[in-house]
């Protein structure tokens, strides 16, 4: 009865779980809700002194946590964070890629660098923690990748296309190597998030923040938990016949046209 309990409120325990751009916003909040159901955590984060902050508040819950900063357009720095977990905890259960960049401005206005920067963290980065990481969830038998997109690959918004084209290929690799990776017992699936509460948001003005608000149709602007809650569903057994889908989460934004 008490094992039974323990899998319910902590249905990931055991299990090591990656989570880039674990420093701060969406990424913050999925390493706390993974380490609040179980988890030891690696914190892969791009800006280093952003790191500490978040280890100590995983430790705080009760979980193993390492930080790693990490740029994940970068293989060697990849190869070198999946090494650094492997030997701190032996094994990786778990990998969320939600690194990501965004720049709002029209396409034509955009530098070839610029594009380049947003493709290779949103996108770039997504394809090198796979295949850093798939060979030892094979050989494990078993493992589970999210893969955070956003309802940008769907719908329109704001003048953002480097972004959005980056999210619509996060959407087609996850189905692509969700058909390719699931008779080796790894399930992979996407997250497509919408507004999310974050320092990028918060920097908004208020009359902003409060359109965005009213265009979503369950009356606010999501929380990094929301996502992060989403993410533990998606990584935990109760998801185990679940691969290769993309969930929206996004309050229902995507099922009406955005207005200011």
């Amino acid at each position: 009865m008490e094992s039974n309990q323990t899998t319910r409120e902590k249905p990931l325990l055991d299990r090591v779980a990656i989570v880039t751009g674990a420093g701060q916003g969406m990424g913050r909040g999925i390493a706390k809700c993974l380490a609040g159901a179980g988890a030891d955590v690696v914190i892969a984060e791009y800006e280093a002194e952003r790191i500490a902050p978040v280890v100590a508040e995983i430790e705080a819950l009760g979980a193993g946590c390492l930080g790693a900063p990490t740029d994940v357009s970068k293989a060697a720095e990849v190869k070198r964070t999946v090494q650094q977990t492997l030997d701190r905890f032996g094994k990786i259960d778990i990998l969320v890629n939600n690194a990501g960049r965004v720049l709002i401005k029209p396409m034509i206005e955009h530098s070839e660098e610029e594009w380049d920067r947003i493709l290779n963290t949103n996108l770039k980065g997504v394809f090198l923690f796979c295949r850093e990481v798939l060979p030892h969830m094979i050989a494990a038998g078993r493992g589970a990748i999210v893969n955070i997109a956003s309802i940008a690959a769907f719908h329109t918004t704001v003048p953002h296309v480097a972004y959005a084209a980056s999210k619509a290929g996060v959407v087609a690799l996850t189905r692509d190597l969700a058909h390719e990776v699931g008779p080796q017992g790894v399930r992979v699936n996407a997250i497509a998030p919408g507004p999310v509460q974050t320092g990028m948001t918060r920097s908004a003005g208020e009359q902003q923040r409060q359109a965005v608000a009213r265009s979503i149709l369950l009356g606010r602007i999501g929380q990094p938990e929301d996502i992060g809650q989403a993410v533990v569903f998606l990584t935990s057994d109760a998801s185990s016949y679940i691969t290769g889908a993309t969930l929206r989460v996004s309050g229902g934004t995507d099922l009406k046209v955005f207005s200011s």
